[in-house]
């Protein structure tokens, strides 16, 4: 019994005794594939980033064009107010072309004056409300005359217009021209170069020919032949070259027979 008890007693004191011993967490130490995994995961935030970047500023732009008058050229900045009576301003670069309706030769932002009319191409901003033009041409707008035809040159496709003022306005009609005629029963039609006649009224708009600053080139007309010969306008012209073009009044019974085939 006693040698039960002693055993029991070495093996307490045992357990008593024991060393302890502190359990630690070690970490593995990184590995060349977790450098080479970490720096590819900061290389995809930094794309992310830069394309929501790009994304954003893409909203804030856009392609538009717009015409207007010029008011101020300074530096590189063309100040315009546009048709709607809003003032407008236009960034100019390198890369910005110029053109000008009526110049063949060189033409620059130097030569853009303060109330010429120019039409703008280019990357507006949203934000600060400017563009960035890419392509600027000045333009001349097309004038309006109306008056009664007192002379045609069907050889030169060309017709003198007199205007109730008795100011004469020599005019180039070419295929680009759009001819209509209006009467009352047939309302607008196309209409053809040859079946133009002296005394009829017409309505037409057009810009100085480049070659030619006395010659107007049309770029639509209007014939009223039902309309009877303006008395302020007086016709003494004929008809040139051109056995077509007939130099008989005009008179609103006429109407559907001269509307019946367009002709240039």
């Amino acid at each position: 019994m006693k040698k039960y008890i002693y055993l029991l007693t070495i093996i307490l004191f045992g357990l008593i005794t024991a060393p302890a011993y502190a359990t630690t967490n070690t970490t593995p130490a990184p590995t060349k594939a977790d450098g080479v995994a970490g720096k590819l995961d900061d290389q995809i935030n930094q794309l992310k980033e830069k394309i929501a970047s790009r994304v954003s500023e893409l909203n804030l732009v856009e392609k538009r064009g717009m015409i207007g008058t010029v008011t101020e050229v300074k530096g590189n900045q063309i100040t315009l107010t546009d048709v709607a009576g809003n003032t407008r301003f236009i960034d100019v670069d390198e890369i910005t072309k110029f053109a000008s309706a009526g110049t063949t030769g060189t033409f620059g932002l130097s030569d853009i004056t303060s109330g010429a009319k120019i039409s703008v191409l280019g990357i507006y901003n949203k934000q600060s409300k400017r563009m960035l033009a890419r392509f600027i041409k000045t333009y001349a707008p097309p004038t309006i005359y109306s008056g009664a035809i007192t002379a045609i040159d069907a050889k030169a496709f060309q017709i003198t217009v007199t205007t109730p003022e008795q100011k004469s306005v020599k005019v180039d009609i070419d295929t680009a021209t759009k001819l209509f005629s209006y009467a009352q029963a047939d309302g607008m039609v196309k209409y053809g170069f040859s079946r133009l006649a002296v005394g009829d009224r017409i309505t037409f708009a057009g810009s100085p020919d480049k070659a030619d600053a006395n010659l107007i080139a049309a770029d639509r007309l209007v014939d009223f032949i039902d309309l009877p010969k303006d008395p302020r306008v007086v016709v003494t012209g004929t008809t040139t070259a051109s056995p077509a073009a007939s130099i008989a009044p005009v008179t609103p019974t006429a109407a559907t027979n001269r509307n019946a085939a367009p002709a240039r």
